[in-house]
């Protein structure tokens, strides 16, 4: 079938953009805005003391690249503003010497908190937001 609008009331009977299915049902259109800025990678020196809330939460990122330039350390995560420790979980929560890690647009909206094994390199980050 072809798309449709259906008006609803949001003031002054603002339209809304649907699809409809085969029996006349409507599947609401919902466009995801891609990334349209980027900011200059900046750098987090490796700690062995938690930080809290180093990226903050921000619901207009799509996405973050988080890039370990240490020589050996591993950098742990928490999606929050809470401070973590190296007794972190799974696979997903760390990032070895030498590894990119790109987060999933529905992680890149929360806020990263750091800790790593070793002060010794830093963490490359690169936040991707849409206007």
């Amino acid at each position: 079938m072809a798309d449709s609008n259906v008006p609803i009331t949001a003031g002054a009977g603002t339209t809304i953009d649907t699809y409809q299915i085969t029996g006349g049902d409507h599947q609401q259109v919902v466009r995801e805005a891609p990334a349209s800025a980027a900011t200059a990678p900046t750098s987090w020196t490796l700690a062995t003391t938690g930080t809290t809330a180093t990226v903050a939460a921000d619901l207009s990122r799509r996405c973050v690249i988080l890039t370990n330039t240490s020589g050996t350390g591993t950098v742990y995560i928490r999606y929050d503003s809470t401070a973590p420790t190296t007794a972190a979980g799974g696979w997903h929560d760390r990032i070895p010497s030498g590894y990119r890690l790109v987060l999933e647009k529905e992680l890149a909206t929360l806020a990263l908190s750091f800790i790593a094994d070793t002060a010794q390199g830093y963490l490359e980050i690169a936040l991707f937001t849409a206007a």
